[in-house]
């Protein structure tokens, strides 16, 4: 146990010297991630000015009376894999 404890000890302090002295260095070569596409879609959508847009990013859909929309694609999708383990 007293082992164990002072190598956490030396691990830890080891560390943290390290991370203090090269946080910012390491960072600086690390390139940003591309634009997720998916967030593209609210993106885009918030920038188009027409009155009649849709937003289809995220959320369940509803008609005008505030019944769900199932989606076409979707209800391919079931019959596709309807009675398999993985549904």
């Amino acid at each position: 146990m007293a082992f164990r404890t002072a190598i956490s000890r030396r691990v830890l302090m080891s560390s943290s010297a390290v991370g203090a002295r090269s946080k910012t260095s390491w960072w600086r070569n690390v390139e940003p991630a591309a634009k997720d596409p998916i967030l593209g879609v609210t993106e885009a959508f918030l920038a188009d000015p027409s009155p009649d847009k849709v937003n289809v990013g995220v959320g369940a859909y509803r008609d005008d009376n505030g019944k769900p929309v199932v989606l076409e694609c979707v209800r391919e999708a079931e019959r596709r894999i309807a009675g398999n383990l993985n549904m």
